[in-house]
């Protein structure tokens, strides 16, 4: 039949154009990620010992603390929401694929109609057959296939490809940083636990300072201003109790937000006091240039820039013409009747070309647009690595000179330990008073505090350290 072999002409003719499509040229530029200055070390200085395959964490050797941020991959709301934004830029990236295959709709419909025509005189008998009203069914397939000559449409999904896998990083930027605050509070938690049981034996300190002042005023051997002076360092130090409490309650509910959880899981997991984590593993410090390939926050600027420049090539493919191939194969009468016959059978193929020619201007300025967003993108690139390399340093020199505060307290609080002993031991010989002993014991109460402050910061730092290298123990 006539149809079947206009048919083959026309699948033909999209095979050619198609080939022609492949072959056709991508206007715009072809991205090549930047070749920037590194530096080939770092400028602090930092311990290198061994490193391992451990997830960086369990290198402190605190289960809850492991199974707080094994929890945190699956509840945190903000994860949540990235992953969401995964989804969509993966939908984004196959609708933009999508542009450069044919598309295809199945259509019916009917319709009754009448046209009036005006004809010379002697035809009015024509021009009332026109005039009758008449049906119009019509159902098929259309398709049409707008041809990506110039590479618009691959430039547009080049661009949505990149865009997905920023998405993908920043979902990673965001799981870097979650896990590290969620270490950060849990250490904190700690730090007050400590520092409120510390404030409690000043208090017990204080009670039995001003227990035996008071037998000293009673026989007369001391002043009773020294009471009044004592029960007044009692009521200040027994605010720190409610100080340090108000502390681990409010990073309790810090944790719980982080957790994505109600309030009140996290008290149920950190209410016993326990050691702060803490670990003297030292980690391999790789090359800035290794190092940057493991931060999200970089790759994803990179991307970004990868999908500017892709925009580019999208502007700059409007001034070129549209060439689009339209086709339909279906059923057309005017007879419901013969509706399903084959003299019903109809087909119709077509091209079109459209060419804004008088849409420059507008057209001049998009890709001015495109221009500057792709200028933009690569100065926030050179900006994210900037601050990247900034923020590693700044953590190797935080926590290097941190470990040195926390040794050098280590060492103060041996020897205050040691002087609190021998006021003991010369309390107990008859050589000093009790009074003297409290002294001692309250500057040791003070010397453990700045102790734990110290650790907890050492490993604050650490973990710090470990955000900055992009997440990993290298």
């Amino acid at each position: 039949m006539k149809i079947n072999h206009d048919l083959r002409q026309f699948l033909v003719l999209s095979v050619l154009l198609s080939s022609l499509f492949q072959l056709g040229c991508m206007v715009g530029p072809d991205y090549k990620k930047p070749e920037l200055p590194l530096p080939q070390h770092w400028q602090s200085s930092a311990l290198t010992e061994t490193s391992t395959d451990k997830l960086w964490w369990q290198h402190f050797n605190d289960p809850i603390l492991n199974h707080l941020l094994e929890k945190a991959g699956q509840g945190n709301l903000e994860l949540k929401t990235a992953e969401a934004r995964i989804l969509e830029a993966r939908a984004l990236q196959a609708s933009a694929t999508s542009a450069l295959f044919p598309t295809g709709d199945l259509m019916a419909g009917a319709n009754r109609q009448s046209n009036l025509f005006g004809f010379p005189g002697g035809a009015s008998n024509i021009a009332q057959q026109f005039k009758q009203p008449f049906n119009i069914f019509k159902t098929g397939f259309d398709v049409s296939w707008e041809l990506d000559l110039f590479g618009g449409h691959r430039r547009s999904a080049e661009a949505a490809k990149a865009e997905f896998e920023a998405a993908n990083l920043t979902r990673d930027d965001i799981l870097i940083t979650t896990l590290s605050e969620i270490a950060r509070t849990y250490i904190e938690i700690r730090q007050y636990q400590h520092q409120h049981a510390i404030a409690q034996q000043i208090v017990d300190a204080d009670k039995k300072t001003i227990e035996l002042t008071q037998q000293r005023v009673d026989i007369g051997s001391n002043a009773g201003i020294d009471v009044i002076r004592f029960k007044a360092q009692l009521e200040h130090d027994d605010s720190q109790l409610a100080y340090f409490t108000n502390l681990v309650t409010q990073a309790e509910f810090r944790l719980d937000v982080l957790l994505g959880e109600k309030p009140g899981l996290s008290h149920t997991l950190v209410r016993v006091k326990a050691e702060i984590p803490y670990t003297d593993k030292m980690f391999v410090l790789e090359a800035p240039a290794v190092v940057i390939t493991h931060r999200p926050d970089v790759r994803h600027a990179e991307r970004l820039l990868a999908a500017a420049t892709s925009q580019q090539g999208v502007a700059m493919a409007k001034f070129y013409p549209d060439i689009s191939l339209t086709g339909f194969i279906g059923l057309f009468n005017t007879n419901a009747a013969n509706f399903l016959n084959v003299s019903s059978k109809s087909w119709s193929m077509g091209g079109n070309v459209l060419w804004p020619i008088l849409s420059y201007g507008g057209l001049s300025a998009n890709l001015h647009a495109a221009d500057a967003r792709q200028q933009a993108a690569m100065t926030q690139y050179q900006q994210s690595m900037i601050s990247a390399f900034s923020d590693v340093e700044r953590s190797l020199t935080a926590y290097s000179e941190q470990e040195k505060v926390w040794r050098s307290l280590v060492q103060s609080n041996e020897a205050t330990k040691h002087v609190y002993q021998i006021a003991r031991e010369r309390y107990e010989a008859g050589i000093c008073s009790l009074l003297e002993v409290l002294d001692a014991q309250r500057s040791l109460y003070s010397s453990q505090n700045q102790l734990i402050i110290a650790k907890a910061q050492t490993s604050i730092n650490l973990i710090s350290v470990y955000k900055s290298l992009g997440g990993s123990w290298r």
